[in-house]
């Protein structure tokens, strides 16, 4: 991620400004914390660093799904569908 600035803001003190936060993240590479009695309880950012964050983690999930398919750690559809039937008769079960 580009983030060069970070940010932190108490929510009480940003409540009713979330016009002024979305400019703030997209103004420059930055992230805002939301912070709650000095606590993080969330985490502004723009729209390009999203991208960033959900690109990583696409990335790492095909590789872990490649490093699975080359350790012959792979279900076929019938497989899975079989198991999903024998969940679903378990919670039917549970429920009675």
């Amino acid at each position: 991620m580009s983030n060069l600035f970070e940010d932190y803001r108490e929510i009480d003190n940003v409540r009713d400004r979330l016009d002024f936060l979305i400019d703030l993240v997209n103004s420059a590479p930055r992230r805002v914390f939301l912070t709650e009695r000095g606590e993080v309880r969330a985490i502004i950012i723009g729209p390009e660093d999203y991208e960033d964050l959900w690109n990583i983690e696409l990335d790492r999930d095909m590789a872990n799904a490649r490093e699975q398919v080359a350790r012959g750690e792979v279900y076929t559809w019938e497989e899975v569908r079989e198991h999903m039937k024998e969940l679903a008769a378990k919670l039917q079960a549970a429920k009675q």
